[in-house]
């Protein structure tokens, strides 16, 4: 018999390392699936993720952080609700109250023209866009916005309040009183109606009177700062020098931050001598705020008062920069004029005034202002012509590009005026005269310095320490600067008198 064999087939290795693989796979699988069961047995569920915050709750923080008084809290919530919902006027009006009332005008500037512009039939965003501009400086235009507030709603406290602080800068005195009185009448719990009023008083010359109605506005929100600066402020106008630092001490407390609050505190310490606690709060102050000129006047006063003109030179110095710095940060717009041909010019022909622009704030610290000049002459002759004016507060340097521009008339120069902005005589600032090229263009760099602003007293104060330190060279312009403020200042012309004498130069 014959058997025929089968032949056996042999084993694929690869198909052999594949099973094997499969198998490692789906061990590794099952170990780690098992792994993640026992893991999610013993570990606590993870928490819902949390949920974005609202314009709203950023709102009710805000409102709670101002009746703590904590006001730069509050300011930072009501900011934060704004990026949230830009669209919301009701957050403006707010807003800007505390960034006033925090010394942070320029920034309240720029939101309340914000607001304005997106409603501009809002009565609180005018109200309070007028109290920036009255704290500013800006009278006039604070007129204007708090009249457009009442008579936007009549019923407005804050409207009067506010317009009664600007009615009395701008020397109204009756209507400031009546404006203050009618704020009262509409909202008796108003903290802006009571501080209104004790502003009007005290500028009166009631300083008991403005001290009561300051103390009504403290019942009503017990941690506000300012309205302890207040009443100390007019505690010292009364001579009752315990008070007033008490009150400024309590303004420290509640805002250790404050500037002016430090300010205070030390120049109340000078007025019964006590150096030392003067000085120290003085320093606290710079330290707070390095552009605060009245804390560097002040503290260089200390420092004058004991003879150490060495410490009081650099403080004045800084005072009369810095003050210079704030003066220039507050100009409010440019202009072009034509003008007889002359050497120097003291104040515009506003019927001849051809451009015109207004300067706003290029950054959000107010470090750079820039001005688009646009024709405002009603003749047509300079309807091409643009200008650009950009100025650096800091340092006073500016430039000025004007095109299109045609030759001025016959004996006339273009000249170029800022508004709010005075020289130290008090005359508007002024470019002398303008000479634009061939071709109607022209860019020219010049400096807005000295200009209104440091006072007289840091001038010839600064004059005599040089004096004193036989420097005589530089005290000169000092007492020439603030015979310019007051051509009769004594004390300048007594520095003149002192620094001749001891030249031997004869005294005309």
């Amino acid at each position: 018999m014959m058997y025929i064999y089968r032949r056996r087939r042999r084993t694929n290795p690869w198909r052999v390392l594949l099973l094997l693989l499969l198998i490692g796979g789906a061990l590794y699988l099952y170990t780690h699936i098992r792994q993640r069961q026992q893991e999610a047995a013993v570990s606590p569920p993870e928490p819902p993720p949390t949920p974005t915050r609202s314009a709203a709750s950023y709102r009710q923080e805000a409102e709670e952080l101002y009746w703590d008084g904590a006001l730069r809290e509050a300011i930072a919530a009501y900011q934060q609700a704004i990026v949230l919902e830009p669209g919301d006027i009701s957050l403006y009006p707010p807003l800007v109250r505390l960034l006033v009332l925090d010394g942070r005008v320029q920034e309240a500037i720029r939101y309340g023209e914000r607001a304005v512009a997106m409603a501009p039939h809002s009565a609180p965003a005018w109200a309070t866009l007028c109290m920036a501009y009255d704290w500013i400086g800006w009278i006039q235009d604070a007129i204007e916005a708090c009249d457009r507030a009442i008579s936007l709603d009549p019923a407005l406290p804050e409207a009067y309040a506010f317009a009664a602080e600007t009615y009395m800068d701008a020397g109204r005195w009756n209507d400031a009183l009546q404006a203050a009185q009618q704020a009262r009448k509409l909202d008796p719990r108003s903290v802006d109606a009571h501080r209104a009023y004790g502003y009007v008083l005290e500028m009166m010359g009631n300083y008991s009177g403005a001290i009561e109605a300051y103390q009504q506005a403290l019942e009503i929100h017990p941690k506000l700062a300012y309205l302890y600066l207040d009443i100390g402020r007019n505690a010292q106008a009364l001579a009752r020098p315990s008070e007033a630092i008490a009150a400024f001490k309590r303004a420290v407390e509640l805002a250790p931050y404050r500037a002016d609050a430090l300010a205070q505190l030390g120049w109340a310490y000078y007025a019964i001598e006590e150096y030392q606690e003067a000085r120290a709060y003085l320093e606290k102050a710079v330290q707070a705020d390095r552009e605060y000129a009245i804390a560097y006047g002040r503290l260089a006063t200390v420092y004058w008062s004991q003879r150490n003109y060495e410490s009081a030179i650099p403080n004045f110095e800084k005072a009369i920069e810095m003050a210079y710095r704030a003066a220039r940060r507050n100009a409010r717009a440019f202009f072009l004029t034509t003008e007889p041909v002359q050497e120097t010019y003291t104040f515009p022909t506003l019927a001849r005034k051809i451009l015109e622009g207004r300067l706003r704030w290029a950054d959000p610290q107010g470090n750079h202002l820039t001005a688009e000049l646009l024709p405002t002459d009603p003749t047509g002759r300079w309807a091409g012509a643009r200008g650009r004016l950009s100025l650096d507060p800091q340092t006073g340097d500016y430039t000025l590009t004007l095109e299109g521009m045609p030759d001025p008339p016959t004996g006339q120069a273009y000249v170029g005026w800022f508004s709010r902005l005075q020289t130290l005589a008090d005359t508007p600032l002024n470019t002398g005269p303008l000479w634009v090229g061939s071709d109607g263009t022209l860019t020219v760099t010049l400096k807005a310095e000295p200009v209104r602003g440091p006072r007289i007293e840091y001038f010839y104060t600064l004059g005599l320490c040089y004096y004193y330190m036989a420097q005589c060279e530089r005290a000169y312009p000092l007492f020439d600067a603030a015979l310019q403020i007051d051509p009769n200042d004594a004390n300048a012309k007594e520095g003149i008198r002192l620094c001749r004498q001891a030249e031997g130069t004869p005294t005309p």
